[in-house]
């Protein structure tokens, strides 16, 4: 019985990687990298990673402005700045923003609560066609698993349903342990056709939390950074495109439409 089981199991997963054999498992920073940088900071560094939001390649060579500070990444995608210079901070908001060649330019901001950076981990998007959307969901250690859902009139594009379909949309990239990402991209909007973003709390083994933001990248621009709200629902309403227009909505509610 536990062999066939296994087998059963084995032909799931394989029919699942010949789905969409392209589609990223895992989440961008794997624990020792997490590790290391607290260690960093325990030795007076505050790093900050940047890396490609499909296949989480470090993002060499970009331009970084933090506040008033100018920087560039390194090897390994990173920027740092000492710890000394957030001790003193409590409930501030810092604006960010990151540029390199071929990419979207990243506008958003980092909260600093007593001292305490939230946010030291980020996605850049290389640049798309107009006409296409792009959307990133990053997060804390907590949730483990948020799953990105974006329902189409005659597709619904998530992990645990179809990742691709008739080249309009595809699931780019899917973590179920920490920070994420989870990358979808609408290759082509439709004026005629309606699309709902929502943001599932697969795991929950924790609220959804203010630590969780969605990229929205519209026309070849970042359009919008929603930071969602802290709810014991699992499920957040994010935005709907129609006629090629973006309402944003960030509200909790009980099921997917």
């Amino acid at each position: 019985m536990k062999k066939k089981l296994v087998l059963m199991v084995s032909f799931l997963v394989t029919m699942l990687l010949l789905k969409n054999p392209n589609v990223y498992a895992g989440g961008c920073w794997d624990l020792k990298e997490k590790e290391d940088l607290e260690f960093l900071e325990l030795d007076g560094k505050m790093v900050f990673s940047f890396k490609d939001a499909v296949t989480c390649e470090p993002i060499e060579g970009a331009t970084v402005i933090f506040g008033p500070k100018k920087m560039t990444t390194d090897f390994q995608g990173r920027v740092s700045l000492p710890v000394k210079l957030f001790e003193k901070l409590n409930d501030a908001v810092i604006p960010l923003k990151v540029e390199k060649d071929g990419y979207i330019a990243l506008k958003t901001t980092v909260r600093v609560m007593a001292g305490t950076v939230w946010d030291k981990f980020f996605l850049l998007t290389k640049k798309l066609p107009l006409n296409s959307a792009r959307f990133v969901l990053s997060w804390g250690e907590k949730p483990r698993d948020l799953d990105l859902h974006l329902v189409g009139s005659d597709f619904h594009i998530s992990y645990r349903n179809m990742k691709s379909y008739a080249n309009q949309a595809e699931l780019d990239r899917d973590d179920t342990n920490g920070y994420g990402p989870e990358t979808i991209t609408l290759q082509r909007i439709e004026a005629s056709k309606r699309y709902v973003l929502y943001v599932h709390n697969y795991s929950n083994d924790a609220k959804i939390n203010q630590k969780a933001r969605v990229y929205i990248y519209l026309n070849n621009r970042l359009d919008r950074v929603i930071t969602l709200p802290q709810t014991s629902k699992r499920i957040v309403k994010v935005l709907e495109i129609y006629n090629k227009e973006a309402s944003y909505i960030n509200q909790p509610c009980d099921r997917m439409e």
